[in-house]
Order: structure tokens, then sequence, then C-alpha cells
């Protein structure tokens, strides 16, 4: 569920979080993931929309899903390339309250970075769950030919 929403602009911290540029201006959403009877959330996601496209948010609070979905309808993009990067991380307070884990509990962080084909960001999300909370299972196949 979508907890805030609001423009901020990249300082320091900020901008080595996200991968972004120190002092521009990012749409900023940020909620809880849950899954259905779950005590608790799952993880927080935060997401920096490009500010060209901002206007999503007045239908943020209506719409259950990926946003970047919305974005390529609204305004004619095409997300061409998705760079992920996965790190671990300890959760602190407040957030640590706010997923009923102890401070310092081990968790993963999971940035993704939505670029156009012209290498415009559309948007950066940042997943964090607790190591409790988060399973990556993933299928590789060798074909010969």
């Amino acid at each position: 569920a979508i907890e805030t929403i609001k423009m901020v602009t990249m300082d320091a911290k900020l901008a080595k979080k996200t991968g972004l540029t120190v002092g521009e201006e990012w749409l900023y959403v940020h909620g809880y993931r849950r899954t259905e009877n779950a005590d608790e959330p799952v993880g927080q996601s935060e997401y920096y929309i490009n500010r060209a496209f901002a206007t999503v948010g007045r239908i943020l609070g209506r719409h259950e899903g990926p946003i970047f979905p919305l974005i390529e309808d609204m305004f004619g993009q095409n997300v061409n390339e998705v760079h992920q990067q996965i790190a671990a991380t300890l959760i602190s307070q407040p957030l640590a309250a706010e997923l009923n884990v102890d401070d310092g509990t081990a968790a993963l962080e999971i940035r993704r970075t939505y670029k156009a084909a012209d290498g415009l960001i559309l948007q950066v999300t940042i997943n964090t769950h607790p190591a409790s909370r988060y399973r990556h299972s993933m299928t590789l196949q060798r074909f010969r030919s």
C-alpha cells in the first residue's frame, strides 16, 4: 500500500542510494508490500519517478501493480532496459519498526533502474526485504546446438 507521494530533490545521500544526480527532482512514492493474510509487510518499496512523468502520481492511489506500465501508457515511453542490483544490508530504525523486525536485521535491497532506448531513466525502484521474507528462484537451462 502506498503511504507517501511527494517530490524530492536528490541530495548526496539520496543520489548515492539511487544512482541519480544531485540536485534533480524526482517523484517519490513510498509504501509497503503485503501478501494476503500476512501480519507484517513483506518489505518496503520506494519509487523515484522521473519528474517528466510525475503526473502519474495522481492516479497511483487507485492503481495496483507495477508503475512503469502506467508511464509507458500515459507518456508513450517504452522500457528498453532494466538494470537490477541486489545488495545485502541491515535494517535500522524506523524501518525495522515498520517491518516488525529487530534493529540490525539482515535484509536484501533490490535496486532497479528502468531506462528507455535513448538512455533516459524513467524510474528507479528500491525494495528492501528482511532476509527471512525474501526468496529468489531461478532456473537456467543449457541448450546445445
